[in-house]
């Protein structure tokens, strides 16, 4: 049985590893993530049979994580853990179908009794698939994720294909199918069925992540042409639905191969969105490399050319599209690394852009994004805020736009202060509140305050984010504190506001 432990302290996970006997309840395999999207990615390859997870995770939090787990693994029973017992949580964790809800600090014997009921609804199922047919099915896609990380046990992926009904010699062609609508990813099987039905072409099918499906089929002698004809056919589908096809081999050990480079070209559709259908032409593509220098010249251009920004970036994105054939997820980092440093310039950026509420927060929307275009839309609208504040700020000294700069940066600080501020910019606290005063119209300490009133409206319309998250995300020391400001400047609670003003 395999399990999977995400939390993002490590003495957590390595303490749980190490303290309960696991081979006691059937668990033989262990993974363990730091963060909601390492313990995603795992998950896709690794199908954990029960997953551990802490709440309050960076990145995706347990609970982001859990709802995408459950379309991924839909099998991987839940165990929550948290020191924040709260009813959201627990309303929350029941929807996801939770076996159990474990409070910290852990105590070893509580674990194992979760653990032990979860162990018991693994098996129960086991039997209940094996009884209803999808031990084979399940079985086929393990053959699958076996073949796609490269398993050297030639003897094992053999024993497997006899068992299952696999061709253990045959011609074989890989295909990644990549469903940009995931809100219906999962009907991508029973149609994939229907359409290899009578073909007389045996395949196995498994999701990737996020909408990706790697398809394997097997051919005869005279089947190789209308397979390749066959896949194509299989854009068809479904609206929105993108192909890369691998190439053909008859070694079932270069199926590995053969499905990196059908993952590379259902990529390409990231960059050319209008195509659907990618697949090896003229031998395996070499794959270009970004220019190291970019960062340095997206960050050159923003300190000293700001305006040019938006004509640089997009004149980047067309160039990347244009030429072809990049990882997707290098370009992916470089952009998530552009839209940190436009948000560290200016982090009033965090008030004005929808949905962005940190630079995670565009970081992750970057990551599901379907296609450059998509990328680019999102930072369309961060440079037009960026802009607007720009030009908001030339009517400014360097001085007050340093200053307001410092407050943006340092707001969750709790004890920010003038003499803080001033003491950075090597002024006195009295002198730099007279010129910040002169020229913006209110004192250093009032800026401060609206500053973080403003910002703390934004993050109360994200539900996912809870009120004392937000305090300490404002520089509040405490939710109370931040309770009572809230309210006598806005005569309602933050609870209050969130209902009446974020529906």
């Amino acid at each position: 049985m395999r399990l999977l432990i995400a939390d993002d302290e490590d003495y957590a996970r390595e303490g749980l590893i190490e303290s309960i006997p696991w081979e006691k309840y059937g668990i033989d395999e262990i993974m363990q993530a730091k963060d909601g999207r390492e313990a995603l990615t795992i998950s896709g390859w690794f199908r954990p049979d029960i997953v551990l997870t802490d709440i309050r995770m960076p990145k995706l939090n347990g609970l982001e994580f859990a709802e995408r787990l459950i379309r991924q693994c839909p099998d991987s029973k839940l165990l929550f853990m948290s020191g924040y017992m709260e009813i959201e949580y627990l309303k929350k964790a029941i929807s996801l179908d939770a076996v159990e809800f474990v409070e910290k600090p852990i105590e070893l014997d509580k674990v194992e009794q979760a653990v032990k009921k979860a162990v018991t609804f693994v098996r129960e199922k086991e039997l209940f698939e094996k009884k209803e047919g999808q031990w084979q099915k399940l079985e086929r896609q393990r053959l699958l994720n076996m073949l796609k990380l490269k398993t050297k046990d030639k003897a094992l992926i053999e024993k497997l294909c006899r068992e299952v009904g696999f061709p253990e010699k045959a011609g074989y062609l890989t295909a990644v199918l990549w469903n940009k609508n995931e809100e219906n990813a999962g009907e991508l099987e029973p149609l994939a069925a229907e359409f290899w039905k009578d073909t007389g072409i045996d395949y196995l099918l498994t999701m990737l992540d996020r909408g990706k499906y790697l398809f394997l089929g097997a051919f005869g002698a005279f089947q190789q042409s209308r397979i390749r004809e066959k896949c194509r056919e299989m854009a068809g589908l479904k609206e929105g639905l993108c192909l890369g096809i691998g190439f053909e081999t008859d070694n079932l050990m270069a199926v590995a191969a053969s499905s990196e480079i059908a993952l590379l070209n259902a990529e390409q559709s990231f960059f050319k969105s209008e195509r659907r259908i990618f697949e090896i032409e003229d031998g395996i593509p070499e794959m270009k490399k970004l220019n190291p220098g970019l960062y340095a010249e997206f960050d050159r251009i923003l300190k000293e050319d700001a305006g040019e920004v938006t004509a640089w970036l997009h004149e980047l994105a067309e160039k990347i599209c244009g030429e072809g054939f990049y990882r997707q997820e290098d370009i992916v980092m470089l952009m998530s690394a552009f839209a940190r440093l436009l948000i560290q310039e200016k982090n009033a950026l965090l008030l004005s852009v929808e949905g962005i509420d940190t630079e995670e927060d565009a970081e992750q929307k970057i990551r599901e994004a379907s296609s450059m275009a998509e990328v680019m839309e999102l930072f369309d609208r961060l440079l037009e805020a960026f802009g607007i504040h720009r030009e908001q700020e030339t009517q400014y000294s360097r001085l007050v736009r340093d200053t307001i700069a410092y407050i943006e940066q340092h707001c969750r600080e709790a004890e920010l202060s003038v003499t803080d501020i001033a003491a950075d910019m090597h002024f006195s606290a009295a002198h730099l509140n007279v010129l910040f005063r002169k020229e913006t119209g209110v004192t250093v300490k009032q800026y401060i305050s609206d500053y973080r009133l403003n910002l703390s409206k934004k993050l109360l319309c994200n539900p996912h984010i809870k009120v004392s998250e937000i305090a300490e995300r404002c520089g509040y020391s405490n939710a109370n504190y931040f309770s009572k400001v809230f309210r006598a400047s806005e005569n309602m609670t933050p609870v209050e506001y969130r209902k009446e003003n974020c529906k």
